[in-house]
């Protein structure tokens, strides 16, 4: 009894060790299992639960048949039903001592406890159903195909708030690839009435100081998304997205003093 319950006892501070060493890790773990993953474990936890709780009746059981049979004296030398150790009392030590001595010092031949050996064979089965599942069946997310997923969700958010921005909102972009975007609307759309250096043909010149609606991010965004209709220039939100806008109008800012070959007039107000 005495060695069942301090079998008990290592394996439960065992396991209070392991959870304070991986606090961060579990609660991850948790965060991210769903309902039936909850219930699933409760469920797993209360079976084994039970049948601990019944091995340990069991155990009890048994030993009041051995005092209904033989009395205390039975009890003393019988076998455990459930030997969580196979430790041999130390007045048989001497029949387990190896041969050989070291500086005084001799060897038991004590066998493995048997609930260390369980839990080892335990852990070689957890291991090919854990192989199986993350790595030839591919059900689990492996930490490689965690990252790629949030590169993903990473990537998918980005678009999300970029289709969000509006007249507002509009910061200037400085990403060499979104302003090269930004250069092939502007051929795409805007070259027929600009220029295609932005030396302005029907509309206004875009290269110098002078702008007739304004002449940063915010204020370009806004004549890009709504247009200038009594002057002919169509409203583009319906054909491009506000991140498209942004593009456009951030490569559009750096079109300012680039001096091309005959520029169109300056028109409007000079900013500095």
């Amino acid at each position: 009894m005495k060695r069942f319950l301090f079998s008990i006892v290592l394996f439960l501070n065992g396991i209070y060790a392991f959870a304070q060493g991986t606090e961060k890790q579990t609660a991850d773990v948790f965060s991210s299992m769903t309902q039936n993953d909850i219930i699933m474990m409760i469920v797993v936890g209360l079976l084994v639960f039970i049948a601990i709780v019944l091995m340990f009746m069991i155990y009890i059981a048994y030993g009041f048949i051995q005092v209904l049979k033989g009395g205390k004296e039975a009890v003393a030398n019988q076998t455990p039903l459930i030997d969580f150790t196979k430790a041999v009392p130390i007045e048989r030590e001497s029949e387990i001592l190896f041969d050989h001595e070291y500086d005084g010092i001799r060897e038991l031949d004590n066998q493995l406890p048997p609930w260390w050996v369980y839990m080892f064979y335990a852990t070689i089965v957890f291991a090919v159903f854990y192989m199986w599942y993350y790595h030839i069946n591919q059900d689990g997310k492996v930490q490689e195909n965690e990252y790629k997923q949030e590169l993903v969700d990473a990537e998918i958010l980005m678009k999300q708030m970029s289709e969000k921005v509006n007249e507002n909102t509009a910061t200037l972009l400085t990403d060499a690839s979104r302003v090269s975007k930004g250069a092939e609307i502007y051929t795409q759309n805007c070259k027929a009435c600009h220029g295609a250096k932005g030396e302005g043909t029907v509309g206004p010149n875009l290269t110098d100081d002078y702008w007739l609606h304004g002449g940063d991010i915010k204020q370009i965004f806004k004549t890009i998304k709504y247009g200038v209709p009594q002057k002919g220039m169509i409203s583009w939100q319906a054909q491009l997205s506000p991140s498209q806008i942004q593009e456009v109008a951030s490569y559009i800012t750096t079109l300012r003093g680039t001096n091309p070959p005959n520029p169109k007039d300056p028109q409007g107000e000079k900013i500095q």
